[in-house]
């Protein structure tokens, strides 16, 4: 299959070049008959020669500002597509492969060829909607890119007309070559997907992205339908069909394409033995000052460039580059919100212990110098904090059992305006419902601070309840999603699952690294590190490391909860601009105003005598 592809130019130019000139020769059908025979003996050949891809976006580029490029394969590719094409339709093809690597194209690309050359070659392609299979207009779907790859899009790439079918028909989810009996059949996540049929083979695009159950009803339903199934995927998490069949010993190829295969992806890769740097692509040339990133694993600008992104975080980097399927622990919060962080860390003003009123909650602190409040604010003369903040609480709430291995009970007070943690409460000892009486009288403190708590478990409910019986008025309500606008319910306090821990944690993280959050606490960084991606979840790593039972499972309180649930609770609440009036409430105590307006009084008072 190689020999004519051998004679097909790889560099941008010179592959139009030859394209145009090819083109050009196919003006009689002699011509014509002897490219579509080279075409159906060479795979590499009909790809580099006549198909088109579709890239929108304008960074993927090279050379060209055009959406519509030539499909010229890489030399990973070329063996992917050697092996693939091999074993299809003879034994089952999985690909493990890291984001962005053409992995959809090039399966796709493959049937096509079949589909275009082959008689009677009927294929099967799910994802995990619909919308993803088959969806008009929608230039996202895998039946759409089979379209381009036939007809092109707007006048733009597509076979030349002599070389493609005379009838082919199109509906929703079908595409037929009736030329030669050829077809491609859509299909979703269902148990009974394709059990009526057989196929040559049936690609399952992004398997691990299949809900959980209909990965497993998808992998049933097709096995009996085919010999040839191609489970392509990036990895998410360690548990599912694509992890299993993956990881089971079986008679299945499997296919790997990672990101260090891609020849401008590891230009100046380099690796750190360590902390020692180690260059391994010697002709390329690092800018002035680059900052290498010494870790141990091996990076090039492009995967810096990727880390460094919003939101990019240490686990979803070892996914959807590493090829890491979770099943090892990885820090949720990486090297870079550590070193962000440690510019704002301070020790506490003042820390002491805070009491209140058993009917009214008024609050009272004392300070001490082991108090388990600690404060990284002014007070004003009262003793409170000065009310130039818009100050708001986030809290993790533990059964507060006391003993060495319990989790805490955590508070974290943010200055919304500044975005400075301004104090921190921590108690493994407190009941639900007094720490929630506790909190409130701290809120009460910080001027009526706005309130928001994990509501999750036996814990959480109990202070929920006490908080609703108090009827402090200054709370979260959590939204409900639908699926045009989200709403406030009347449910309070925030609810923990999978999908939403992940992303709070991941928002706090940015917020960090950007510095429009500052942590004060030394404490609370030090537990940044204890939270890690376990098996697809976000778990704190005493919990998978003690038999001790209140520390299992992911209800482990601590202060990282509590600060990223205050961050949380300032996006849901946005501060108005405070009038001058509530500025100059109270003139913190000695201070050069509080001196002024005393001698002022004083300075009256004598007049006063004097007259």
């Amino acid at each position: 299959m190689a020999e004519l592809y051998k004679k097909v130019p790889k560099t941008l130019r010179e592959n139009l070049e030859y394209r145009q000139k090819v083109l050009a020769s196919a003006d009689n059908l002699e011509t014509q008959r002897t490219l579509w025979t080279a075409c159906k003996r060479d795979m590499l050949f009909f790809i580099n020669t006549f198909c088109w891809l579709y890239e929108p976006r304008s960074s993927r580029l090279r050379g060209t500002t055009s959406n519509v490029i030539p499909f010229i394969t890489y030399p990973y590719q070329d063996e992917a597509f050697t092996q693939m094409n091999e074993n299809l339709g003879h034994r089952d093809i999985g690909i493990e492969k890291s984001r962005d690597l053409g992995a959809t194209w090039m399966f796709l690309t493959m049937f096509f060829w079949h589909w275009m050359f082959n008689d009677f070659s009927s294929f099967g392609i799910m994802s995990r909607t619909a919308d993803l299979v088959d969806k008009p207009g929608k230039k996202d779907t895998l039946m759409w890119k089979l379209d381009f790859l036939l007809k092109g899009d707007g006048g733009r790439g597509g076979l030349p007309s002599w070389m493609q079918p005379r009838d082919v028909y199109r509906s929703m989810m079908l595409m037929e070559n009736r030329d030669n009996g050829s077809t491609f059949e859509g299909a979703t996540t269902t148990e009974d997907a394709f059990r009526g049929g057989r196929k040559k083979a049936i690609a399952l695009d992004e398997f691990a992205a299949f809900p959980s159950g209909a990965d497993y009803e998808a992998q049933a339903a097709t096995q009996h339908a085919t010999d040839s199934r191609v489970f392509v995927s990036t990895p998410k998490g360690a548990a599912g069909a694509y992890y299993d069949v993956m990881h089971t010993p079986s008679n299945m190829l499997k296919v790997v394409m990672d990101w260090k295969m891609h020849p401008t992806r590891q230009d100046g890769l380099y690796k750190s033995d360590e902390g020692v740097l180690e260059i391994l692509d010697h002709d390329y040339e690092f800018p002035e000052g680059y900052r290498f990133i010494l870790d141990g694993k091996e990076r090039s600008p492009y995967y810096d460039t990727e880390c460094a992104r919003p939101g990019a975080t240490a686990q979803s980097i070892a996914q959807e580059l590493d090829r890491d399927y979770g099943g090892s622990e990885y820090q949720i919060f990486g090297k870079e919100l550590y070193e962000s962080a440690r510019e704002g860390l301070l020790r506490p003003y003042t820390r002491g212990v805070f009491r209140y009123e058993a009917e009214t909650l008024d609050p009272e602190f004392s300070e001490t110098i082991d108090g388990p409040l600690l404060l990284w604010c002014h007070r004003s003369y009262t003793g409170q904090p000065v009310p130039t903040g818009e100050y708001v609480i986030g809290c993790d709430i533990s059964a507060g059992l006391g003993g060495d291995y319990t989790s805490n009970s955590a508070a974290v007070v943010v200055d919304a305006i500044t975005g400075e943690q301004v104090a921190e409460y921590v108690t493994n000892t407190t009941p639900p419902g007094d720490f929630a009486e506790l909190v409130i009288s701290i809120s009460k403190w910080f001027r009526n601070a706005y309130l928001i708590w994990e509501s999750n478990g036996p814990p959480g409910m109990t202070f929920s309840r006490r908080v609703l019986d108090v009827g402090y008025p200054y709370i979260y309500f959590r939204e409900m999603d639908q699926r045009a606008y989200r709403k406030k319910t009347r449910n309070p306090g925030w609810y923990s699952n999978e999908k939403n821990k992940l992303s709070l944690l991941s928002n706090f993280a940015t917020s960090v690294k950007t510095g429009e959050y500052c942590i004060r606490s030394e404490l609370l960084i030090d537990e940044c590190k204890q939270y890690i991606y376990k098996d697809g979840k976000v778990v704190h790593s005493r919990s998978v490391r003690t038999r001790d039972d209140s520390a299992k499972g992911q209800a482990h309180g601590d202060r990282v909860i509590a600060a990223a649930l205050a961050w949380h609770g300032i996006k849901d609440r946005p501060v108005a601009p405070k009038s001058e009036e509530t500025f100059v409430e109270e003139i913190p105590h000695g201070s050069m105003a509080w001196r002024f307006q005393n001698e002022d009084e004083r300075t009256s008072d004598l007049k006063d005598e004097w007259l």
